[in-house]
């Protein structure tokens, strides 16, 4: 279970295949609690369920950026890649 997700995801593992297809076709679509449906599928092997705190994640690659632009102002190119007026 993933408790902080918003949408209340659960991810169930199955030893069979035909169990997990049973539990899909059972679940797709019935009343759960609260007035919400399920949603039963198949993991795509990719999605990520994890709650993640947007707001924190985007101060925390604001800075990670500022401090790489930082480190870049502050490299001595050089010679050949410096700018050559003549």
């Amino acid at each position: 279970v993933f408790s902080k997700h918003p949408a209340g995801v659960m991810v169930v593992k199955f030893s069979q295949p035909n169990a997990a297809s049973a539990a899909v076709d059972r679940f797709k679509g019935r009343d759960g609690c609260c007035g919400r449906k399920i949603e039963a599928s198949y993991w795509d092997g990719v999605t990520d369920y994890t709650a993640h705190n947007a707001e924190q994640e985007e101060r925390e690659n604001e800075k990670r950026l500022d401090q790489f632009g930082d480190w870049l102002e502050n490299q001595e190119l050089p010679e050949e890649f410096k700018l050559q007026v003549e």
